[in-house]
């Protein structure tokens, strides 16, 4: 991930059963400022859509934990509506006593499966999945597309973060020692204690000398450091499927999804990067603007992402060449 303490790894929405890993090891629950509706509709309107006004609109969190990135939308917005859903029952009972005593008629926690989601729920104009879509299983992945395809409003933009190639091999090779050193033990305290017992081994043995040896001592100082819910839920959970970008926008475009953009603009900015790099994208990618985000990750070897999704019916109006006037 570009920073490991700001992106929570996922809820583990696959069956409606208490207790689970979540209930054990409460994921520490913090707004996310990239998933505000208010930014997401800023980045719409520049790119030439028409975002529903954020002042009065419907927001939907998949894996909201005990609902510390919901609470204060709900707060700030009062006549907006809010849904947090969340597997762990701990954590949404902790968000709900929060919800009471700040006296929040806007804002639903339920304690319920991404699984669980259906036309009932109805149409949101911002649907949040933040730190979820990877630590799922495909079928879970799916649902979560399927959701974005039918609980999103004609102008909704759906944000979503995930691990991706190729930034994600190296940490990869850090969390299968990880998971193999640990296999077989169920008390949390435990796994953790030997996972982080064989991460500071690694740092030992390695060669720093060689390429290979730095890189694996970067990720696992960068391991080392995380506090403990980061740990369990990022590296020891059984789900943790990185993708390449490319394959997260075609299974996307297969539900009627396209690419509006990144929650933060500044990472299509292949400017940044320098003449050097910013032409040859020019020349690789033909102007397509998934085959340049394609190449930069390449490039950057980036292993995280927070993509702006919206419907593909809706990408002909879409003008990522911002100007004085897109404000407008």
């Amino acid at each position: 991930m570009q920073d490991m303490m700001s992106t929570p790894p996922a809820v583990n929405p696959v069956a409606p059963t208490s207790p689970n890993s979540y209930d054990e090891v409460p994921y520490e629950s913090h707004p996310f400022s990239q998933t505000h509706p208010s930014r997401l509709f800023v980045v719409g309107s520049l790119f030439g859509l028409r975002p529903v006004p954020v002042q009065r609109c419907r927001v939907l969190e998949l894996g909201c934990a005990s609902g510390g990135n919901l609470i204060p939308m709900a707060d700030l917005f009062p006549e907006s509506q809010f849904v947090g859903i969340d597997l762990s029952n701990r954590q949404i009972e902790d968000g709900q006593k929060h919800v009471t005593d700040l006296g929040l008629k806007n804002l639903s926690l339920r304690h319920a499966s991404i699984t669980d989601v259906n036309a009932e729920y109805g149409m949101f104009d911002y649907i949040i999945c933040h730190g979820v879509f990877s630590w799922v299983p495909n079928h879970v992945q799916e649902k979560i597309y399927d959701i974005f395809d039918k609980n999103l409003s004609p102008n909704g933009i759906a944000y979503v973060s995930y691990n991706t190639y190729p930034g994600w091999k190296m940490r990869e090779v850090v969390r299968d020692a990880m998971m193999y050193h640990t296999r077989g033990l169920t008390d949390p305290r435990e796994k953790l204690a030997q996972a982080r017992a064989i991460v500071r081994f690694t740092k030992e043995v390695s060669d720093p000398a060689s390429a290979f040896g730095r890189m694996l001592v970067d990720e696992a100082g960068l391991v080392e450091k995380a506090e403990d819910f980061y740990l369990f839920h990022e590296h020891l959970e059984p789900n943790n499927r990185p993708c390449y970008f490319r394959e997260f926008i075609d299974a996307a475009g297969a539900h009627g999804l396209g690419y509006l953009g990144e929650a933060s603009l500044a990472d299509m900015a292949p400017q940044r990067l320098g003449q050097k790099l910013h032409d040859a994208l020019q020349k690789l990618s033909g102007g397509n603007i998934i085959a340049t985000e394609q190449y930069m990750d390449f490039f950057r070897n980036r292993s995280f992402r927070q993509t702006l999704l919206a419907r593909s019916e809706r990408m002909s109006g879409v003008r990522r060449a911002i100007t004085p006037a897109s404000h407008q």
